[in-house]
């Protein structure tokens, strides 16, 4: 369970000034707490300070950063409002009124932190692609990707993947330069990654031809589309589908890669906590 160091001891009906927060907390301190670097937690912080920031500065109000933290630190640990609100100070009224608040402005800011490439971006995209692997009007590089967490206690069996974990299915898009360009994190782990496509606002877009003859490439997950290539089922196929598969395999490695990155950061972050820990 992580621990609100931002607020921690802090009492009921005790006053305390503003202050900045986040300055005081050092870099493992704040990847502990919240699962980001204390960069990316700036980065939030800069675009949801505006949407949470208390109306009136009184001597009772929670600054962003109070808000922001506690939220983060919510989402991180999985725990209890009520445990999470005692551990700073706050009822479980106030702590899920700031969680429902942050995630509310998240939503909104949303765009500014992933959003699908415009025209311009889009056509460099498949420039470089068809460079490097001969696949052609390719902006995009799909993936499934399973996200664990604690079994929930609604439509608990929807959540188990193929692996028998509990996990969400996150549908992530990338390009060639290893950024993630669009995700889906709503879909339980039980289903499947074409499935989570077909239900996808990104999939809406390419069937209504906003993105003409743009295309996605993805794994045999997926089913084949005037903008989807994936590759040939390998049970009959012949030699021109065979180097056609191995193409658009090798290309493919840029959202395992992308995945891959994201993943490692934070096992690493957890295997050094531990070793501290130790």
């Amino acid at each position: 369970m992580a621990v609100p160091l931002f607020v921690l001891g802090n009492e009921h009906n005790r006053r305390y000034p503003q202050r900045k927060l986040l300055e005081n907390l050092s870099e493992f301190e704040i990847r502990k707490h919240t699962g980001l670097p204390w960069w990316g937690v700036r980065e939030l912080l800069q675009w949801l300070e505006p949407l949470v920031e208390p109306k009136g500065f009184t001597n009772h109000a929670l600054t962003a950063e109070s808000k922001v933290l506690t939220a983060l630190g919510f989402f991180r640990s999985g725990g209890f409002q009520w445990l999470m609100g005692s551990n700073g100070g706050l009822s479980q009224s106030t702590t899920s009124r700031i969680i429902e608040q942050v995630s509310k402005a998240l939503v909104r800011e949303s765009p500014k932190i992933i959003s699908f490439p415009n025209a311009a971006e889009q056509t460099r995209i498949s420039t470089a692609i068809h460079v490097k692997s001969q696949f052609a009007n390719i902006i995009g590089i799909i993936d499934g990707s399973h996200v664990n967490l604690i079994s929930p206690s609604q439509d608990e069996r929807s959540f188990v993947n193929r692996k028998q974990n509990h996990s969400i299915n996150v549908q992530l898009i990338c390009d060639d330069k290893f950024r993630f360009i669009d995700a889906v994190a709503r879909n339980p782990g039980g289903a499947h990654d074409s499935f989570v496509f077909r239900n996808s606002h990104i999939y809406h877009r390419f069937l209504t031809g906003e993105f003409g003859n743009g295309k996605l490439m993805g794994d045999s997950g997926y089913f084949r589309s005037p903008f989807m290539e994936v590759p040939y089922a390998r049970r009959v196929i012949t030699p021109l589908q065979r180097d056609y598969n191995k193409r658009l395999t090798s290309a493919r490695c840029a959202i395992e890669c992308t995945i891959g990155r994201w993943k490692r950061a934070e096992e690493n972050f957890v295997m050094r906590q531990e070793k501290f820990a130790n």
